[in-house]
């Protein structure tokens, strides 16, 4: 009994024909994508440009009172790929209480995006240094109302 004849359940092994069963299926399934029967799996997209996130959230910032907002990481050294998430950071005018904690799925809605926020204080004030340095080194600012 070769290796793929073991189900992933547990270690019990299942018939051959239950696996040359699922091998069609698979095969079909792909023909089918392939032919345009049937849509493709659905895949995340890119997320948008630095750019292209300020002027798509300059509105909600101004009404959710975030006076700075500045993307890191991937998307920030332009180098997201599909599946990426948006990482921002804030810096509110007043405090934002409970609010803040709808904000990411808010955000993620309007750019199509999951999204990653933090404030900047609270990045400030990380107790690693190396994460702290690597976040505050990709800061872009993308908009400042």
């Amino acid at each position: 009994m070769d290796h793929a004849t073991f189900s992933r359940k547990g270690g019990r092994a299942r018939s051959n024909a239950k696996t040359v069963a699922n091998r069609a299926k698979a095969i079909a399934y792909w023909e089918a994508v392939r032919s345009g029967k049937t849509p493709g799996p659905r895949r995340s997209r890119v997320p948008p440009a630095p750019e292209t996130i300020a002027q798509l959230l300059a509105d909600y910032c101004r009404q959710a009172g975030i006076t700075r907002l500045e993307a890191f990481g991937s998307t920030a050294r332009g180098d997201a790929k599909r599946g990426s998430d948006v990482d921002l950071l804030a810096t509110f005018g007043a405090n934002p209480g409970l609010r803040f904690f709808t904000m990411e799925d808010e955000m993620a809605a309007i750019l199509g995006v999951p999204v990653h926020l933090l404030t900047r204080e609270s990045v400030e004030q990380m107790s690693n240094p190396y994460r702290r340095a690597s976040i505050l080194a990709d800061a872009k600012e993308i908009y400042r109302g």
